[in-house]
């Protein structure tokens, strides 16, 4: 199979971009863990699981390349019952069976191994892999960053056991000179410096994956933010004029209304199981306590 033909079917499923590296171990991303643990122990839990990402040749000892693909989901309208409330990467996730991109995904995933290929999606450090493979720079705030669409993208890579020829790096940062807007605008604090985000402070983490909720201190920080945060991604340069909000996306319009803190805080488990789960399908249906907690606070904070 030939780069160049990948590269043409990736593009008619619909990605922005399609580039290639090789399936060699990540050692940067062994190295930028431990600096966090080192400098935060205890979130030694929280990244100890994400170490094996970093050993490729002790995962997939049959690997050769890997394949890594760029979706761009700017393209989308903001219902302004969610904006500033729930997370953009949320809103549009490609996990959605009632997401057009959930079809661009499954159709590129069947091409490949259709092919003949030994196919295993993700399983790699998906930002050092796009940036190995040429298709996207990671910022300052840790976000991998695209010319078409800023950060606002989802990387989706692929480990195959085909000899493919590698593009070539973008490991440069894309970043201004000297530019920190992202690290004084981090409302918790959890973007201590360039590179370094301790996910036990990140609003993001605290809405959906801490086991408790979030201290009094944390809380009153946290803002409007009911699942996820864009505060990072909303302050960069590299984002100005990005988001073209140029097509609607049926099934978050038609349930955008029960999405709001308001509606949220309210929100029964047969309203969760049937209309927002559907939307979220990755948060377990039986949820509902989180999403009205969530919500609650943000509410409580205005």
């Amino acid at each position: 199979m030939e780069k160049k033909e990948i590269k043409a079917h990736a593009a008619m499923c619909g990605f922005a971009a399609c580039g290639i590296a090789a399936a060699d171990d990540f050692p940067d991303y062994e190295t930028a863990l431990d600096v966090i643990v080192k400098a935060f122990p205890e979130t030694w839990p929280l990244y100890q699981p994400m170490y094996r990402r970093a050993r490729v040749k002790e995962n997939f000892p049959w690997a050769k390349s890997i394949i890594v693909c760029v979706r761009d989901y700017a393209r989308y309208r903001i219902p302004e019952e969610v904006r500033g409330h729930i997370g953009r990467n949320y809103l549009f996730d490609s996990r959605v069976a009632a997401n057009p991109d959930y079809l661009m995904i499954k159709r590129f995933t069947g091409y490949l191994k259709g092919s003949g290929l030994r196919v295993r999606k993700g399983g790699v450090p998906d930002r050092l892999a796009a940036a190995r493979a040429g298709v996207a720079s990671i910022g300052r705030n840790n976000f991998a960053y695209a010319e078409t669409c800023g950060s606002w993208l989802n990387l989706v890579t692929y480990v195959v056991d085909a000899e493919l020829v590698p593009d070539n790096p973008s490991y440069a940062s894309c970043c201004p000179p000297g530019c920190d807007i992202c690290i004084r605008a981090c409302p918790t604090g959890a973007l201590v410096k360039p590179y370094l985000m301790r996910m036990d402070r990140c609003i993001a983490f605290l809405t959906y994956g801490a086991d408790a909720a979030p201290g009094k201190e944390l809380a009153a920080l946290m803002g409007g933010w009911v699942y996820g945060c864009d505060v990072c991604q909303e302050v960069c340069p590299l984002n100005e004029g990005k988001w073209r909000e140029k097509e609607e996306l049926p099934c978050l319009e038609k349930e955008a209304g029960i999405l709001s803190p308001e509606a949220l805080s309210k929100m029964d488990e047969k309203t969760c199981r049937e209309r927002v789960y559907p939307l979220f399908p990755y948060i377990p249906a039986e949820n509902a306590e989180r999403w009205r907690n969530n919500a609650k606070r943000v509410l409580n904070s205005t």
